[in-house]
């Protein structure tokens, strides 16, 4: 059965973060199997573009810049209503997916509801991210209030989806009832898997034979905490190396902690590379490291065990899901340097170690293939749908 799909999210391409991609991942594979995709989205401020698809629509509604995110933009309310009450009025959709319980998503979720389409509603945050981001390190401030939140808004929900066990059982915790389906963001094996050192674009980084290289991609915004990674590199052995690709509101602080602690040398910084650059980047390194302690999944990692890479993680969010301490790699305490920088010299010392956990990267990655978890969202998709379906040929047929 082929449906017509509203896709809402609070956050979109151009701008880059795992919640634009994976809406974006979505959205493709449904369009790719037939079905026609609508998203609703904040009207862009980062510059760039996004590849047009037929049978794939985009609807920017009126955004102004969110201050705490560099050149996100989030949702003017008011003025969401009417758009969303026009186009759901003029496209008789089978289905409903909110990508987040944000202000876009809330006034979507309104909509739906009053035109009785089914929905399914996603979890990409977790609130102790939000503290973080809004407080810095005063964490629980806002976390009741928002745990009351989500109960209320998910418990609206026909379904809810989350990427990883961790937001799942997050979901339970505070009290969601409605049927929750773990549904991971997925990664591509096919484009991203193991192949040999790609030393030319190792070389024009800048590394060389001798060194071996770290990598994180991301943003570079104070829940990522790249910072501890910074901070590792003082005890590192000389060979160790780090690469970052990525920009955010961290950037001029980061830059100035690498020079007091005097590693600049050792860290290598690109702002930006294009999603066809990605695979080559990790074919141009050695290891993965994040240590971010809010991810609810995280598309990089993914991409990094697809990649048959060892990986150093943050024991925190879902991360433990990717990264298995002793198996493809190691688990550090969130903030914990110390630590950090030994794990990372003793895989730098240890190929067999590094080669092994490699393998079991791949291994891992293989239940996150995405062709496998967008079609488990597209059945639950055609199940949700199937009431409209049948409603909309009843009107057909007393036509």
């Amino acid at each position: 059965m082929y449906m017509n799909i509203l896709i809402v999210s609070d956050t979109y391409l151009p701008y880059i973060t795992g919640v634009s991609v994976s809406t974006d991942s979505i959205a493709r594979y449904m369009v790719s199997q037939g079905h026609k995709v609508t998203i609703v989205c904040p009207k862009p401020i980062a510059r760039g573009t996004v590849e047009p698809m037929k049978g794939l629509t985009i609807i920017n509604v009126p955004s102004l810049p969110f201050t705490f995110y560099n050149l996100n933009a989030v949702t003017i309310f008011p003025l969401a209503l009417p758009i969303l009450e026009k186009l759901i009025r003029g496209v008789k959709f089978d289905v409903a997916h909110i990508q987040e319980a944000g202000v876009l998503g809330i006034a979507a979720l309104i909509k739906v509801k009053k035109y009785h389409i089914p929905v399914i509603g996603a979890l990409h945050f977790i609130p102790e991210q939000i503290d973080r981001v809004l407080w810095g390190k005063f964490e629980n401030v806002l976390t009741p209030v928002i745990n009351v939140y989500v109960k209320l808004i998910y418990n609206k929900y026909d379904e809810a989806m989350a990427p990883s066990n961790f937001f799942a059982n997050y979901l339970k915790r505070v009290g969601v009832i409605r049927p929750i389906n773990v549904i991971s963001n997925g990664t591509d094996i096919r484009i991203f898997h193991p192949a040999g050192l790609n030393k030319t674009l190792r070389k024009r980084l800048g590394f060389s034979d001798q060194d071996f290289v770290f990598f994180f991609l991301g943003r570079i915004d104070k829940d990522k905490n790249v910072e501890t990674l910074v901070r590792a590199m003082p005890f590192t052995d000389p060979e160790v190396k780090l690469l970052i690709v990525g920009k955010g509101t961290q950037d001029k602080f980061l830059h100035s902690l690498s020079k007091k602690l005097k590693v600049q040398n050792k860290i290598v910084w690109i702002d930006y590379i294009t999603d066809s650059e990605m695979a080559d980047f990790y074919h141009a390194v050695d290891a993965f490291s994040i240590m971010s302690p809010y991810e609810g999944q995280s598309i990089v990692t993914l991409q990094a065990v697809a990649s048959g890479l060892p990986v150093i993680a943050a024991r925190a969010g879902a991360l433990p899901e990717l990264c298995r301490n002793n198996e493809n790699g190691f688990l550090v305490d969130t903030y914990d340097f110390r630590t950090l920088s030994e794990r990372m010299n003793r895989l730098a010392r240890h190929k067999e170690l590094r080669e092994k956990f490699g393998r079991e990267s791949r291994k891992i990655s293989l239940a996150h293939n995405k062709v496998d978890v967008l079609h488990k969202l597209e059945l639950i998709f055609d199940k949700l749908g199937k009431h409209t379906s049948r409603a909309h040929q009843g009107n057909i047929s007393q036509k």
